[in-house]
């Protein structure tokens, strides 16, 4: 599989999701799904970093069904980190998809690299990080 989860600090407030290479878009589906079972062994918000950048992932309305089924209701804000060429097209996705799944696409923040998403986390929800 071409992808990586785990928590990205000590009190578990966020969790970050990688593709690595060669992801695919069973790995979506992977990670998902465990990033849903994190969440929900927590009962406060826990916000997400998802690097997308060793992948270029179409959604078709079969993954946005799935990604809306499979949001837990502690789910915070999500920082997707995109390639700069890329982050046009990856907030218009945004915004037609948060039609048709709107708490999985509710919250969603964009960043170059993972520094800059934890500084996004840290200034605007008070996210700590060691």
């Amino acid at each position: 599989m071409g992808h990586i989860i785990r928590w990205d600090n000590d009190a578990k407030t966020v969790v970050f999701q990688g593709y690595t290479a060669p992801a695919v878009k069973g790995d979506l589906y992977h990670l998902a799904s465990e990033s849903a079972e994190m969440l929900k062994s927590l009962d406060h918000t826990v916000h997400l970093i998802i690097d997308e950048t060793a992948i270029k992932l179409t959604l078709t309305s079969a993954d946005i069904k799935f990604l809306e089924k499979n949001v837990p209701p502690n789910q915070g804000a999500v920082v997707m980190i995109v390639t700069p060429d890329n982050l046009k097209y990856k907030q218009m996705v945004q915004d037609i998809s948060k039609m048709f799944a709107p708490k999985a696409f509710d919250k969603p923040y964009f960043a170059t690299s993972l520094e800059e998403a934890r500084e996004l986390l840290q200034k605007y929800f008070g996210v700590k990080y060691p």
